[in-house]
């Protein structure tokens, strides 16, 4: 099927973070876990609070792995910045200070996390979220994610949006089809909108910039073998990759919440690049048993011949397009 003119959506990665058996961060071993996300087009979101264990990390480790970050995909795929979501402006700020610095493409801003079950008022958050836009003059996405507890109102944020033109991008992750079409009514049409995997489907024929998942920790050409497919108009096999996602997504599900602990486990059980298996507390490796398990679940799922498949899919793509510009 003849490629479409639309933009091509990115499969954003919320890169995990390796440890050395000591629980010191593993700089050679990150290295070869984002050369994998480069190798297969998929963007990175670095030190995530989740996936990334950025909650662990002090500031300077935080510094560490954007400048790797930066290092090995500037260029090559969008490096982002995710840090981890904090309860004050001011510590946001200097976490987003330190991403810029290190040159990252875009610095996302959670929405705060005042703990002890504070709830901010839409005059608290907007209060937070400007104060941390005035200090950082940087691209920059705003983050509605189901993990908060609450959902910003659109009219909100883009009127932040409109007061501060380094808003690229809105991340709604896990937030309903009626308010997707709320961001797209109310943004400035230079802001993208970003979903999550729970959105695929619906979120790329709304025109969103892409998706934000961990899955492409593990499976990185299964994950954007769908942005592939979905540009190129063959949604019957867009929404086969994205049921393939899903199936591995109901496997990892029995050790979630927390992204961290399960994609450790299956990056170990599989033996990929990166897979130390080591997480930092509180966060605990389950057993050998439960590991064995993880690996009988999705080996029966066949993940290895779906990942390969994919792999296949996304480097004869890649080989004509490349045919493409040389002829």
């Amino acid at each position: 099927m003849t490629i479409t003119t639309k933009k091509k959506p990115v499969a954003y990665c919320m890169t995990v973070t390796p440890f050395k058996p000591d629980g010191s961060f593993a700089e050679d071993e990150f290295r070869q876990h984002l050369r994998r996300m480069v190798a297969a087009g998929c963007g990175v979101y670095l030190g995530s609070g989740g996936s990334g264990e950025g909650h662990t990390l002090t500031l300077d480790e935080l510094s560490r792995v954007y400048e790797i970050g930066v290092e090995e995909c500037k260029g090559r795929v969008p490096v982002c910045a995710n840090p981890p979501e904090q309860r004050t402006a001011k510590h946001m700020i200097a976490i987003a200070r330190a991403a810029a610095k290190a040159g990252v493409d875009l610095v996302q801003v959670y929405q705060v996390d005042a703990g002890h079950g504070m709830r901010p008022t839409a005059r608290e958050l907007d209060h937070y979220i400007r104060s941390v836009l005035a200090e950082v003059d940087h691209p920059t996405a705003l983050s509605c994610h189901f993990y908060s507890g609450y959902t910003p109102p659109a009219s909100m944020y883009a009127a932040i949006a409109r007061d501060f033109p380094q808003v690229r991008a809105i991340n709604a992750i896990g937030s309903s089809l009626g308010y997707h079409v709320e961001l797209l009514d109310a943004m400035p049409s230079n802001v993208e909108i970003v979903v999550g995997i729970k959105q695929i489907l619906e979120g790329l024929p709304l025109g969103a910039g892409g998706y934000m998942a961990a899955e492409p920790n593990i499976a990185p050409y299964l994950c954007q073998s769908i942005v592939e497919h979905y540009v190129r108009d063959d949604i019957h096999a867009c929404a086969k990759a994205v049921a393939d996602l899903w199936r591995i997504v109901n496997i990892v599900t029995r050790w979630a919440p927390a992204n961290a602990r399960w994609l450790k486990m299956a990056m170990k059980v599989l033996e990929q690049p990166a897979g130390t298996g080591v997480l930092r507390p509180p966060y605990l490796l389950p057993d050998e048993k439960e590991l064995q398990e993880m690996k009988r679940q999705l080996d029966q799922f066949g993940f290895a011949r779906v990942e390969n498949e994919a792999r296949e899919f996304c480097e004869r793509l890649k080989k004509q397009e490349s045919s493409k510009e040389t002829s």
